[in-house]
């Protein structure tokens, strides 16, 4: 009866702790929810539009297969290693962090003060201080991401071949150029070409297995251009919409140069219906985030029409 009563009490003790999440691994734990953009418009289709760009209409098991890698490079590992590089403050670690070298916790104690050796000890002592004190608390786990997630995206790179992979590295390098820039300001920039322009190169790299041409290339640009208006039209919509159909208007009368003219119509056909949009956006009679809601379906249909209206 007593050891009855010892298993129902340790039963009801354990059922009131709080569950505990599994770890994914015994150092490293990773989680993936959604990021819930403001748009569909981002880096999964960017990518479908430059494997478009490579190899049209043309499907394949192989191509199939090497879209969904090029999907998860560009939009899960991409993305975490921009998140950890954008949601963390940087600076925080050096706000109060005063380094007091002491003999107590130099690493040659019984070195004599002013010594070479015994300054040495201090600075080198100094760095392990700040890093366990100041660094692994508030940003460790952010640089723990950032090694992880950039290791699997080259790897994934590798995968897909060598031009993806120096493709992958300059999508790398945009994420703390942001993150310095500032999200909310030239930062757009980078975020813009990262998840629109070399999205879509990666896309066509993905595919072709050569680095995209010069006018995939083009297109490619021209979209993450119209991808940093629209970032804009939240906050500064004259801006954002003066640099989104600006960029749209410069598709069309590249691809006339070229005489997809078919594709050229429906396209300004769409920038038309965006322009009727956006007379209600500025009389006040929409917001930003139900313009970009409607727009965002023109775009996407103009990035397919665009990239199909290159030679394959």
């Amino acid at each position: 009866m007593t050891l009855l009563k010892i298993l129902t009490y340790a039963t009801l003790a354990l059922m009131k702790l709080p569950p505990v999440r599994p770890a994914v691994g015994r150092r490293i734990s990773l989680e993936l929810y959604s990021a819930r953009p403001l748009t569909w418009l981002g880096p999964i289709a960017a990518t479908i539009c430059g494997a478009l760009a490579a190899g049209g209409v043309a499907v394949s098991g192989e191509t199939l297969l090497r879209v969904a890698i090029a999907v998860l490079l560009t939009d899960p590992l991409l993305g975490a290693w921009r998140a950890a590089w954008v949601n963390t403050d940087w600076r925080r670690p050096m706000q109060g962090w005063q380094a007091t070298p002491t003999r107590a916790w130099m690493l040659v104690p019984y070195a004599r003060l002013g010594s070479p050796a015994a300054r040495f000890s201090q600075w080198l002592s100094s760095r392990a201080k700040f890093w366990r004190e100041a660094i692994a608390p508030q940003v460790g786990q952010s640089i723990t991401a950032i090694l992880v997630t950039a290791l699997m995206a080259l790897s994934v790179a590798l995968v897909l071949g060598s031009s993806v992979f120096l493709l992958t590295l300059g999508a790398l390098l945009l994420a703390p150029l942001e993150s310095e820039l500032g999200e909310n300001g030239a930062g757009r920039w980078a975020r813009a070409f990262a998840e629109i322009g070399l999205a879509w190169l990666i896309g066509d790299a993905a595919i072709s297995l050569i680095l995209p041409p010069l006018d995939s290339t083009i297109l490619a640009l021209l979209f993450a251009t119209a991808y940093r208006g629209l970032l804009s039209v939240p906050t500064r919509p004259r801006l954002g919409l003066a640099i989104a159909n600006t960029a749209q208007g410069l598709v069309i009368v590249f691809l006339a140069l070229r005489g997809a003219m078919v594709n050229v119509t429906i396209i300004a056909l769409l920038l038309g219906a965006q322009l009727l949009w956006q007379t209600l956006l500025r009389d006040g009679r929409a917001e930003a985030r139900v313009y970009l809601s409607r727009a965002q379906w023109f775009i996407l249909a103009a990035m397919a029409l665009a990239a199909l209206a290159l030679p394959h």
